[in-house]
């Protein structure tokens, strides 16, 4: 306990966590604003939940609170919820009776975490406190956690693009707008006319990035200094969910080999070692869960159809870039790649903002890339026009025209990104 927090006896060694000082130490610098609320932060591995944490500690002590009121501790070391209350048990007894922050990082490998958690809010351990719990799987949100608890679920994920490019690039004075009204949509977008040439490079910039704190402050390509680091840190968590990485590698090189395009759990199964879709299945839910991948499934009469085909992205490009040299040995990206890479960032966006997307296709060949509600979005990345998109509503997205239609609009598809997306990390659960 004492070694996660030396700030307890010292304030100054807080300017010495590794995390810390590499944030203060950055330019331009980033820091997300604490949250008054209990939080329950899930999120990819590396994506900066423990950074969160740690400077939730540093602007708590610049604020006066007392260091020792601040527990800090990675869970990683400890194996079931009894090490859970048993931590807190000693941190109350010896350390700190009263109130304080409570922020237990990667908590959701402990075994049964979740009712170790429900017994410390239960026996006034937590009272008085801001609690935050952290960790890298949403596989135990499949049943009810803490119930009657206040503790907020939420995801933290990669800067989706309007961030990356207000943090790196320069802020633009537009502010985000709903996408389901196309005409107000489009007269904002006008605003964004001179700006798109920096837009579509930030774009290219963001293919190759991705949206990952730490791969956007180093010089050259990120996947040369954190394609190992990323890799080991996915396939340790499918380790410790009993997974086989071998059946986890050939899904991963199957989706990479049809990416963009409509697959099924029987047809990898078909065309892999795998054999049975229903282990396919079961590892496209566990990466699902791992925030590796998003499955976007047909939508037919306003209704989801699971049996059907699905479409399947990456939650970030450089998930893509780390997955694709782990499976082919060459993580670069082609030409020919940047459109579906595109796609699925369009699919990603859409999803966080909006929850329920998914894709339609009509006999005839006639699919739809993208649908919410009754509009539809048709990503091009090229040139495009109204006729690609097979819906009466919705958008086009290309590389730079801009049109306004009946209840159509052709845009660039940066210009989409940017305007549709809202300025923050957490999205909720």
């Amino acid at each position: 306990m004492n070694f996660q927090n030396p700030w307890w006896t010292d304030k100054n060694k807080l300017y010495e966590d590794e995390q810390i000082s590499k944030v203060l130490s950055l330019s331009p610098k980033f820091i997300p604003p604490p949250s008054d609320e209990n939080l329950l932060i899930l999120g990819p591995r590396q994506v900066g939940k423990t950074t969160f944490m740690k400077t939730t500690i540093m602007s708590a002590v610049e604020r006066g609170v007392e260091s020792t009121k601040i527990l800090f501790f990675s869970c990683d070391s400890l194996k079931e919820k009894n090490d859970l209350i048993s931590l807190l048990s000693q941190y109350r007894s010896l350390i700190n009776p009263d109130g304080g922050y409570i922020l237990l990082d990667e908590i959701t490998f402990v075994k049964d975490w979740n009712v170790g958690l429900l017994h410390l809010f239960n026996g006034g351990y937590l009272k008085n406190s801001i609690v935050y719990v952290s960790g890298s799987s949403s596989v135990s949100l499949k049943r009810e956690t803490l119930p009657g608890r206040p503790l907020r679920k939420v995801a933290f994920l990669p800067l989706n693009f309007r961030m990356f490019f207000d943090i790196y690039f320069k802020k633009l004075d537009v502010v985000s707008s709903s996408v389901m009204n196309v005409r107000g949509f489009y007269e904002r977008a006008v605003k964004l006319v001179p700006h798109i040439a920096e837009l579509n490079r930030a774009l290219l910039e963001y293919v190759k990035r991705g949206g990952f704190f730490a791969t956007n402050y180093v010089k050259g390509d990120p996947l040369d200094s954190f394609y190992e680091t990323y890799k080991d840190s996915v396939l340790s968590d499918i380790a410790k969910l009993g997974k086989d990485e071998r059946t986890f590698r050939e899904i991963i090189e199957k989706i990479i080999e049809s990416y963009g395009s409509r697959i099924s759990e029987n047809t990898i199964s078909k065309e892999t070692s795998i054999g049975s879709h229903n282990t396919v299945a079961s590892y496209l839910d566990l990466a699902e869960n791992l925030f590796l991948l998003k499955v976007f499934r047909k939508i037919e009469s306003n209704k989801i159809n699971n049996k059907s085909f699905k479409k399947i992205y990456f939650v970030d490009p450089f998930i893509y870039r780390v997955m694709k040299r782990y499976t082919k040995g060459l993580g670069t990206v082609e030409e020919s790649e940047i459109p579906h890479i595109i796609e699925g960032i369009v699919g990603e966006h859409l999803a966080r903002e909006y929850g329920r997307v998914g894709y339609t296709f009509f006999k005839g060949g006639k699919e739809v890339d993208f649908v919410v509600g009754n509009l539809g979005i048709e990503v091009k990345w090229g040139r495009g026009d109204y006729k690609d998109l097979k819906m009466d509503r919705g958008y086009v997205l290309t590389f730079d025209d801009m049109e306004l239609g009946e209840n159509k609009a052709i845009l660039p598809v940066s210009v989409f990104l940017y305007l549709m997306s809202s300025n923050k990390i957490f999205y909720e659960l």
